[in-house]
């Protein structure tokens, strides 16, 4: 159409700000303005920016820039952490028009409406006190993807040392059940077969309003039609107060949880303020499995930490071989200006961060190849499902209950659903499978 409007969305960062970009999408739709992918004709961009890390702001603002030399004279709202952190640096970067953080994400459709038509005045920064805020009002009505992100809580209170996401995010806020059930059903009358339950604080869903976690997915598995639901990253300490046991009986849980470990040395945990110590993040590990014995286990673990010796350094590599994670993320330590530990004595140099790193990922190499031969060897005659996302390369990728990657030969007419599939083999990344039956 000759006088459609279109808008561009670039996410950077977690699930929660995917979920807010599908958010705002459909909003924009239901304005009349297409979404479209980046290098298409657009008539307003959005940036929605991340800050968990300084390499994350170094992105945003490169993000930020390449989309306004990508789309000369196109208005450029600069949104999500990083506009909240920093909302008056990212409003002097050239061809941003406004700037919209967490605490007016709710504004962004309206502002890319009035920008396109050119009756946006006024102050250009629109950020407010994130600590005042209260939830926000965005919802999803219809899957934007195979598997559907749905965020049940916002803001964060654990005041980690080296963390600036309370600044960003605020209090704790949790979304009314009911709301979050009413998107889960219209997402599943939409064929989307599993959704991902996901906040900034997972495991913190309902501190603020009285309800619980297990409460909320009890009521989501009865939500016809889905199959499978997963969850956002959880504090390990979850996993020892009764979780694993609520939900094991939920055949729609998938047997995968992310855990933010974080560390695997008590002195360093407790430097960063983490509210358990190297030996409970264990116990929690292995409750998790007592309960859930196939389920795998992902975790987030940052090296460097002020202070950090190489015999605790040592303690983590030692912790992370006998938890046996399927994947690690794996973060140098970042400086971040406002945080407790940037001013911590004992920095660790950034050589030392990233070689600590490096060893890390080599360790986490051999753990999850060894993890994928016995899944391998579990699943030759006994199938996992897989949710088909995408061809690659003649295949079909996708991820398994126990969110493992699978690279198989489901055919095209597959493709966004869950089939069963035999595995043959693995390249150290991929399992590889058939759907023809066992072998």
């Amino acid at each position: 159409m000759a006088n459609e409007k279109t808008a561009v969305i670039y996410t950077l960062g977690c699930r929660v700000n995917q979920y807010e970009s599908d958010a705002i999408a459909e909003q924009l739709e239901k304005d009349g303005i297409r979404v479209v992918s980046f290098g298409q004709t657009a008539d307003v961009c959005i940036v929605n920016t991340c800050t968990v890390t300084a390499e994350s702001d170094r992105k945003s603002r490169q993000i930020i820039r390449r989309m306004a030399a990508t789309y000369p004279g196109v208005p450029v709202i600069a949104a999500g952490c990083f506009a909240e952190v920093s909302s008056r640096e990212a409003l002097r970067i050239p061809g941003v028009a406004a700037v919209c953080g967490n605490s007016a994400k709710c504004d962004i459709a309206r502002v890319a409406r009035e920008l396109i038509d050119g009756t946006f005045h006024g102050e250009k920064n629109l950020v407010t006190d994130i600590q005042k805020a209260p939830y926000d009002e965005l919802t999803l009505s219809s899957p934007r993807r195979c598997r559907s992100y749905i965020k049940i809580e916002d803001g964060c209170e654990n005041r980690c040392a080296y963390c600036l996401i309370p600044t960003a995010r605020g209090r704790i806020r949790s979304k009314s059940a009911d709301v979050i059930l009413r998107e889960v059903c219209d997402v599943a009358r939409g064929g989307c077969e599993e959704v991902i339950l996901t906040g900034i604080e997972t495991a913190s869903y309902g501190k603020d309003t009285g309800d619980t976690l297990g409460n909320l997915l009890r009521a989501v598995a009865d939500v016809p039609g889905i199959r499978r639901i997963g969850l956002g990253s959880l504090e390990p300490n979850l996993m020892r107060h009764g979780f694993p046991d609520e939900v094991a009986s939920l055949p729609q849980i998938l047997p995968h949880f992310h855990l933010s470990i974080q560390s695997g040395s008590s002195g360093v945990l407790r430097r960063m303020r983490r509210p358990y110590n190297a030996e409970q993040a264990m116990d929690s590990i292995r409750k998790a499995r007592e309960a859930i014995p196939d389920v795998q286990l992902t975790a987030d673990v940052i090296v460097g930490f002020p202070g950090e010796t190489d015999e605790e350094f040592e303690e983590t590599v030692v912790f992370c071989r006998e938890a046996r994670f399927l994947h690690l993320h794996i973060f140098p330590y970042s400086q971040r200006k406002g945080t407790e530990a940037d001013v911590m004595p004992d920095q660790v140099p950034g050589d030392v961060r990233h070689s600590r790193a490096a060893r890390l990922e080599v360790v986490q190499k051999e753990v999850k190849s060894a993890l994928l031969d016995e899944y391998v060897e579990a699943h030759r005659t006994e199938p996992v499902y897989v949710l088909c996302e995408e061809p690659v390369d003649g295949m079909t990728y996708g991820h398994s209950e126990h969110y493992v990657d699978i690279l198989c030969d489901a055919p095209e007419g597959d493709m966004l659903r869950i089939v069963p599939v035999y595995l043959t083999g693995h390249d150290g990344v991929n399992c590889i499978g058939t759907v023809k039956g066992g072998t």
